[in-house]
């Protein structure tokens, strides 16, 4: 059984990855210990993310 998709909440998810990306890539913390390896694994988890919501974006005909 299939559980049919809004348009809306497909809007909704799309702008949340796009916030949690936008965030991920921007965020400049003092406390992250080695400042180079903590955006080095900031930047992978944020194109870890874009490549989820394409694929998701993808399967639901988008």
């Amino acid at each position: 059984m299939r559980t049919r998709i809004t348009e809306e909440y497909i809007e909704e998810k799309v702008e949340a990855y796009n916030v949690a990306i936008e965030a991920l890539r921007e965020h400049e913390p003092m406390s992250d210990g080695d400042p180079k390896m903590a955006k080095k694994l900031r930047e992978q988890l944020a194109n870890k993310l874009d490549r989820e919501i394409n694929r998701w974006l993808a399967e639901h005909g988008r």
